[in-house]
């Protein structure tokens, strides 16, 4: 009996030597699964939408020309859009029903492990019937935090999360009070944001 499994052993042998080392990788890859250690896809797909959520304390003109502390934010949605795989850049624009004027762009860096450049803007009328808001906002360097699904985290938040904003656009009126021009409410600088535990920007990517 032994033997007969020396002589089998000495076989195997003689057809791997002989196969080389193809012969052996494809018979590791049937043993195992094949793939690389620590697997997974290697590239992404494509990012199909994306959505963009802030909320940021800052001094919020009235139009008594007072400033006061308040906090501006909203959510920039895109159910749809393109994304250009080369510069790893996503843009969707969702204009129609209470909304126009909107953009969202979020640029990947060549990693993806963070997104380098982002903006977004839209005007939402007919809030409660009445109100009409503006909102934009343009930043950089959001870092990666984690995988939802087929969903893409990436997050700053705290009291320095206003640093990465170097555009803020922020308006409010009605039918009978104010106007674009001369609205209730508005900040139209970065520079009026404050900074507060509570700030937060989420960017969210959707493979």
């Amino acid at each position: 009996m032994r033997k007969r499994i020396f002589i089998v052993v000495l076989m195997l042998a003689g057809v791997v030597t002989l196969a080389g080392c193809d012969f052996l990788d494809n018979l590791m890859d049937m043993i195992t699964g094949g793939g690389t250690p620590g697997g997974g896809s290697a590239a992404p797909g494509a990012v199909v939408s994306g959505r963009l959520e802030f909320h940021l304390a800052a001094y919020v003109t009235e139009d008594t020309g007072m400033s006061t502390p308040g906090t501006v934010g909203t959510t920039f949605y895109s159910s749809g859009g393109t994304y250009n795989a080369a510069t790893k850049t996503f843009t969707a624009t969702w204009d129609g029903g209470d909304f126009s004027n909107t953009r969202f762009e979020a640029r990947l860096n060549q990693t993806e492990e963070y997104i380098e450049y982002f903006y977004a803007r839209q005007t939402q009328s007919g809030v409660w019937g009445a109100w009409t808001y503006v909102h934009e906002i343009r930043g950089y360097n959001v870092l990666y935090s984690y995988t939802d699904g087929n969903s893409k985290y990436f997050i700053v938040d705290g009291s320095d999360a206003h640093v990465i904003v170097d555009l803020l656009v922020y308006k409010a009126w009605s039918i009978s009070l104010g106007s674009e021009q001369n609205p209730v409410d508005w900040v139209s600088s970065p520079g009026a944001l404050t900074g507060s535990v509570d700030d937060i920007i989420t960017i969210r990517l959707d493979y």
